[in-house]
């Protein structure tokens, strides 16, 4: 008789690694397709390898969902992995539109929060970047309508927005707790 999730769970935090294994192969492929549509596939392994482990390593802390099942807390822990990817790299998102991050355990609280310390952050940058940022990601101008209408270089708004992101994200790492930083600025800036 095939172990279910749950039960595999108790015997990994018994640090049964032949659990974990049977636990890995049963999730690694859908796990892998999932990050597929996201990232090219070398970086699809890397962010399922690092999910797994993540896993091992949390194997005390993490429970399975009422049904005993593992797969929404993997399947939720990939689409952070391939956020954070995005978030740390100069990489275009691929499939932006198929990220649907927020799902009904947001702490509405802790969102509004975060969507607070971000508006600070923006709030923080030199006036010039600020309305360059706000142009690009509330207004939704291109780089090239940005550069228009302010008469700049396109590669001067690019510079602009690439010191703006990183600013920003210096901003949440330093000033904020855990990967919600992350997923709400990913959210906010509706851009990568």
């Amino acid at each position: 008789m095939e172990m279910s999730d749950g039960e595999l769970l108790q015997a990994i935090k018994r640090d049964d690694t032949a659990a974990f294994e049977i636990l890995y192969d049963r999730y690694w492929k859908a796990l892998y397709l999932k990050a597929c549509q996201r990232v090219d596939k070398d970086e699809a392994k890397d962010i399922v390898q690092e999910v797994m482990l993540s896993l091992w390593r949390r194997r005390n802390a993490v429970s399975a969902d009422k049904d005993g099942e593992l797969g929404r807390y993997l399947f939720t822990a990939i689409k952070y992995r391939v956020i954070s990817h995005y978030a740390f790299s100069a990489t275009e998102v691929k499939n932006a539109e198929l990220f649907d991050v927020l799902d009904n355990h947001t702490d509405v609280l802790e969102t509004k929060e975060l969507k607070a310390l971000i508006e600070a952050a923006v709030n923080r940058l030199p006036a010039r970047m600020q309305q360059i940022f706000r142009m690009s990601r509330e207004d939704d101008h291109s780089i090239a309508d940005i550069a228009r209408i302010l008469n700049l270089s396109e590669q001067t708004v690019k510079n602009q927005l690439t010191e703006a992101l990183k600013r920003l994200r210096t901003s949440l790492q330093t000033n904020t707790p855990g990967e919600w930083a992350l997923v709400i600025l990913c959210i906010i800036l509706n851009k990568f």
